[in-house]
């Protein structure tokens, strides 16, 4: 790993403590889901643990890295890279969301009292953005590998 950039070693350890995280929650609420405790209070608490748990990490990594690595500034070719990956990224929560919004409305016209339950769409919202954020982060390690 001492051959790549501060921008991919950021990426990479990135990728790798939201995919730990992401599937410890989805985990964790699918657990409490099964077992009938899966409220607003629980999931919150939940969410809010994990998401203060991914911030200490991510600190606490990109501070290792840029003692070991200096930053560098951000170049032309970082920027393309973030903003084609971010793009794709972006059209895939947009995607998501429509479905979501779609799922309410089809939901609600048959009427499943499951299509409009908020602990259903706030973890749908949350596994969008969490689908979002793994494809984007591994299109830019992807990109960075293949030289855009």
């Amino acid at each position: 790993m001492s051959d790549l950039s501060f921008h991919e070693k950021s990426a990479w350890g990135t990728l790798l403590a939201t995919w730990l995280i992401g599937i410890l929650y989805f985990n964790s609420a699918w657990d409490m889901w099964q077992a009938g405790q899966l409220h607003p209070a629980s999931n919150f608490g939940l969410a809010a643990g994990l998401t203060a748990l991914l911030v200490a990490v991510l600190v606490a990594y990109h501070m290792l890295i840029a003692v070991t690595a200096k930053p560098e500034d951000e170049d032309e070719r970082d920027r393309s890279i973030s903003r084609r990956a971010g793009s794709i990224g972006g059209a895939i929560l947009t995607v998501g969301v429509i479905g979501i919004v779609f799922q309410i409305l089809i939901g609600g016209m048959l009427g499943d009292p499951v299509a409009g339950s908020p602990i259903l769409i706030a973890n749908a919202l949350m596994a969008v953005v969490f689908i979002a954020t793994i494809v984007e982060l591994s299109l830019t390690l992807y990109f960075y590998r293949k030289g855009l």
